[in-house]
């Protein structure tokens, strides 16, 4: 208990001590003027009415005596816990943290952010969101038996303080914590979800700075983790400097993605995809989008990884769905009537149920019809997220648009989901293209991708086109459109109204 409210509460039970006795002496010389009334026949009414209204109030005094002791002990608990999983808070955890950064001995402190939890808010609500939450909580808890120091620090992120322990006990603690939420299985609604955990670790010994520090690379060890796949653990070195440069990068490009979107920085551009089988007198477009800060154009690389880790993305693919749409409907009647343009979906918008009502508000209300839009999607995002991929694709195609699989080959299962998946187009990824010509294993992996895209009834595209002899090798293997500089640059999207008068 906090010694400020333990100084109050002794003040308060001082001072209710005194009323007791003060009353207790006025109960005594009211008893004995009765007694005296009595012995002298006197009538005895008015004193033991007044005796009887004392007694309530000492009744009242005491009654409120317990409430303020209890008050005060719930005041106290409520200062040092987390209201919803009844561990300890932030503001507990921070001190602990600093008292143990001022031990001799060696200790360890965890940084754990639940991987992709958004998914369950966004799916099933936030109370399940909650719920999840106190069982994950419930798990940790019983996991450390009362040793050290565990916190829920916010949202979906925990804290734990490891005292006295080499690193390979910290290790192996990160490990057990890595394999108890990864079996872990959340029921809700007729819904199963699973989670993972990424864990930052950092080993405190009497080379760490401060507490402040310490907490500032635990987080910077989970963003590693994180990044480098999630469901892992990474122990913080000094040697991460470039990590921290990149993720304070990362950071400061918060505020800026979000002035992009509410003052309409964000600008529509396209680069050609060429039908080569069978020609044709037309491209096709990819729809890309930039960054006009005002003084420069910032290519997407630069924007969309942090976007995505702060969860902006899919606001981004909103705003490039919605401006699309309606470029696309001023002026498609200047384009060939089978031109096609594509819009890339990322893996945190695929199967939002907001974007999903997006693209179908967009296509009854505009004069775009599906024959004119293809939605691409990449290998990675469409395997990670193989049930809501397929369910998304479904529901669209109701409106006639095509589907493309982006950066085919670039994921570990490619050809056990492929068959699963209804793509109408495959795009193979272009690490592939860039040595075609110089390496003959990339040249028959191409090959074998193209002829299995067509056997299974797909169109296939190949980017990074960069020279005539890398175009004249894909027409040669018979690949349906191709894309890269050597096709046509990406250019700003009104440029097409010139070329296309």
């Amino acid at each position: 208990m906090p010694k400020q409210t333990m100084q109050n509460l002794k003040t308060q039970v001082k001072t209710l001590q005194s009323s007791l006795e003060r009353q207790k002496k006025i109960s005594n010389a009211l008893l004995n003027r009765v007694k005296k009334n009595l012995k002298y026949h006197l009538n005895p009414h008015e004193t033991f009415e007044h005796n009887s209204i004392l007694l309530n109030q000492i009744k009242e005094t005491k009654k409120e005596l317990y409430n303020s002791i209890e008050a005060a002990q719930k005041n106290s608990y409520l200062a040092r816990h987390d209201t919803l999983t009844g561990l300890y808070n932030r503001n507990v955890f921070n001190k602990k943290l600093n008292s143990v950064v001022n031990k001799t001995g060696s200790h360890a402190l965890f940084f754990l952010d639940l991987d992709q939890f958004k998914v369950v808010n966004d799916t099933a609500g936030h109370l399940a969101g909650d719920e999840m939450i106190k069982q994950i909580a419930e798990i940790l808890l019983n996991t450390i038996e009362s040793q050290g120091t565990l916190a829920r620090l916010g949202g979906d992120e925990f804290g734990y303080i490891m005292e006295d322990c080499s690193k390979v006990q910290a290790k192996n603690k990160a490990k057990q914590f890595l394999s108890l939420i990864d079996k872990f299985h959340f029921r809700w609604d007729k819904k199963l979800f699973t989670v993972s955990v990424s864990v930052g670790l950092v080993i405190i010994d009497p080379k760490t700075n401060n507490s402040v520090d310490a907490f500032k690379n635990a987080d910077i060890a989970c963003y590693i983790a994180k990044n480098a796949g999630r469901n892992q653990y990474h122990i913080y070195t000094k040697g991460l400097s470039d990590d921290l440069s990149k993720h304070n990068k990362e950071l400061k490009w918060l505020p800026k993605i979000t002035k992009a979107l509410e003052s309409n920085q964000f600008e529509l551009y396209v680069q050609p995809i060429k039908r080569v089988n069978p020609l044709a007198d037309h491209c096709n477009y990819e729809i890309l989008i930039r960054l006009n800060d005002g003084n420069n154009i910032i290519n997407p690389e630069t924007f969309l990884p942090p976007a995505e880790r702060y969860n902006l993305i899919t606001k981004i693919d909103c705003w490039v769905i919605q401006h699309a749409f309606n470029w696309l409907s001023n002026n498609i009647k200047n384009f060939d009537p089978q031109v096609r343009f594509s819009i890339n979906i990322s893996g945190h918008s695929l199967g939002k149920e907001n974007v999903l009502n997006l693209i179908i508000k967009s296509f009854e209300t505009s004069v775009i019809t599906g024959k004119n839009i293809c939605f691409e999607v990449t290998e990675t995002t469409a395997i990670s997220n193989f049930s809501s991929a397929n369910q998304f694709i479904r529901k669209l195609k109701k409106y006639g648009c095509l589907f493309s699989l982006d950066d085919f080959g670039s994921g570990l299962s490619s050809l056990s989901y492929l068959k699963n998946m209804n793509f109408d187009i495959l795009k193979v990824d272009g690490s592939f293209i860039r040595d075609l010509l110089d390496d003959p294993l990339n040249e028959e992996m191409v090959k074998s991708i193209n002829n299995i895209g067509h056997i299974m009834g797909m169109k296939t595209i190949a980017e990074y086109v960069e020279s005539q002899g890398v175009y004249d090798k894909l027409v040669d293997l018979g690949f349906d459109g191709l894309q890269g500089f050597y096709i046509g640059k990406p250019v700003p999207i009104d440029n097409l109204i010139n070329i296309n008068p």
